[in-house]
């Protein structure tokens, strides 16, 4: 992350530090000097290593949507990364959505988009939250988002994400890469999510992969592997849903806030669209007025017959401005999707207390 050799020597030794602290924690964590805490339900943790996108939101929302179709009442608990509001906001009661994406972060405003019927809150203090959700309504299991260094709170799954792009056998702690903690934290997981796996070059990277895990895990921990797909188009103006053929050989935009937006880019160039000009912004970046009037106009000027977003971006656009636009405004779907599918649900199942 940092190529300049100055500023890795100027750095050199407060990020030893930063590691030795996180360690420390770890560490006093792990041999009881620090309370963790139980809430009634059982909780399942989705998290990672690293800082930035390993596809953790499409995930989060698969494991949810099981857990809710299987006849769980489901709730979600979030940080709430970057959001305008202190304190406890719930942000859905299964029924309707209860706040803006300003009041609740974007991720957690798009989970609760995408898992109708579940209840998502956000709060920096989740063993509060998830007592607070526990005295308000029946809950028969968490999902925490972004949780694997949340260790106050105790989880029955705890289940870890690696992005298969990210060569995990060289990977550093920031800020000289993208780790938030030893690769050796890897053995706290009960199972390992491969996401993006079909970006794998050859089954010899997916070898030395597993290889590279299966030495950091403790013994017998599952690998599964994991893929999102960008399944369709939703018109931001009118809420109708488009396919991807319809826009094969178009010119579009694409305008992404994202961590890894070189995958979303990708995915609309397998989609045979054109992109006749991309802005990326920094992840989780909220659009001002003149921004997305900026956007708009550079789009048009490049001959553009659409602007696409992540939904994650979606919850980030100006509203009434999206509305007005000149051009259609439209966010991709993404689906996450594993390849043993059947194995991933039983284990959640299990760990929930629910009927296979």
């Amino acid at each position: 992350m940092i190529e300049s050799k100055l500023a890795r020597v100027l750095l050199y030794f407060p990020a030893k530090l930063y590691e030795l602290g996180v360690r420390a924690r770890v560490a006093a964590y792990r041999n009881k000097l620090f309370n963790t805490f139980r809430l009634n339900a059982p909780v399942i943790s989705v998290g990672n290593l690293t800082v930035g996108g390993t596809g953790k939101t499409p995930c989060v929302a698969f494991i949810a949507a099981t857990l809710r179709d299987a006849g769980c009442q489901v709730a979600i608990l979030s940080r709430g990364y970057k959001r305008q509001t202190d304190g406890r906001v719930e942000v859905s009661n299964g029924k309707e959505i209860l706040c803006s994406s300003v009041e609740s972060g974007d991720e957690p405003f798009l989970l609760a988009q995408l898992c109708p019927g579940v209840r998502v809150v956000v709060d920096r203090d989740r063993v509060a939250a998830g007592r607070w959700l526990e005295s308000q309504a029946p809950v028969s299991v968490f999902v925490l988002d972004d949780a694997y260094q949340h260790l106050r709170l105790a989880r029955d799954l705890n289940l870890l994400l690696v992005d298969a792009t990210e060569p995990l056998g060289q990977a550093a702690m920031v800020p000289f890469g993208r780790l938030r903690e030893p690769l050796t934290e890897l053995r706290r997981a009960d199972a390992v999510i491969v996401t993006r796996s079909d970006r794998l070059a050859n089954v010899a990277a997916k070898a030395e992969l597993i290889e590279t895990i299966t030495k950091l895990a403790r013994p017998n921990t599952p690998i599964f592997f994991a893929r999102h797909r960008m399944t369709r188009l939703r018109n931001l103006q009118s809420q109708q849903f488009v396919s991807l053929a319809e826009f094969a050989g178009k010119n579009v935009a694409t305008v992404s806030g994202i961590a890894r937006p070189e995958s979303f880019n990708q995915d609309l160039k397998a989609a045979g669209m054109r992109i006749v000009l991309r802005r990326d912004f920094a992840d989780h970046h909220r659009y001002s007025l003149p921004e997305f009037a900026q956007i708009l106009a550079d789009a048009q000027a490049a001959h553009a017959e659409a602007i696409i977003v992540t939904e994650k971006d979606a919850a980030n656009l100006p509203v009434k401005s999206v509305e007005q636009a000149s051009l259609p405004v439209f966010a991709a779907q993404i689906e996450f999707h594993c390849d043993e599918e059947s194995a991933l649900k039983e284990m959640l199942l299990e760990s929930a207390g629910a009927p296979g």
